[in-house]
């Protein structure tokens, strides 16, 4: 009889163990899979980035004249000339 009753003690403990666990588990199980949404979210971002910024290598390459510099800076940096104004079309469509 002794022996039967340190047995259902065991398994007793053992199933309160098991139901204490479970949510702890469920818990990193969750915190797993957000850390890999993250991260594969940031790693299609860097994709993006490094092909931007291989596209801004290649504008770079090509600045060997004023004109592509001038181009660059005037649509990207939205700068000007000394004395000179800037005029630029805003479409119904664009604004919404």
């Amino acid at each position: 009889m002794k022996e039967n009753v340190g047995f259902y003690t065991f398994i007793i403990i053992f199933i309160l163990g098991v139901f204490l666990y479970i949510p702890k588990i469920y818990q990193g199980y969750r915190t797993t899979q957000q850390l890999q949404e993250n991260f594969n979210r940031l790693t299609l971002e860097s994709e993006e980035l490094s092909e931007t910024l291989k596209q801004l290598q290649d504008q770079v390459e090509n600045f060997d004249n004023l004109y592509h510099i001038e181009k660059f800076v005037r649509n990207n940096l939205d700068m000007k000339k000394k004395d000179e104004e800037i005029y630029r079309v805003i479409y119904e469509e664009d604004k919404n």
